[in-house]
């Protein structure tokens, strides 16, 4: 919690790693969605949460991880 929450309540979301996405990035299935941008993007665009790219599966590389979200009941 290093920033302000954002509208949803959900704080830090960039930096560091481009976030693996559980969802397909078409309907043929062979890339999976990518999200925001990780320390080697160049391009402001890209670090945007909303930013939407797609990378095979087996691809492998220390610019792409994932996010764990805990959701705390009040």
């Amino acid at each position: 919690m290093s920033f302000p929450p954002n509208k949803l309540g959900l704080h830090d979301l960039g930096g560091n790693v481009w976030e693996w996405c559980e969802d397909w990035y078409n309907d043929a299935k062979v890339d999976r969605v990518s999200r925001g941008g990780g320390w080697t993007t160049r391009v402001e665009a890209e670090l945007l949460s909303s930013n939407r790219d797609h990378t095979p599966p087996g691809r492998r590389e220390p610019a792409f991880g994932f996010r764990c979200v805990v959701e705390v009941k009040k």
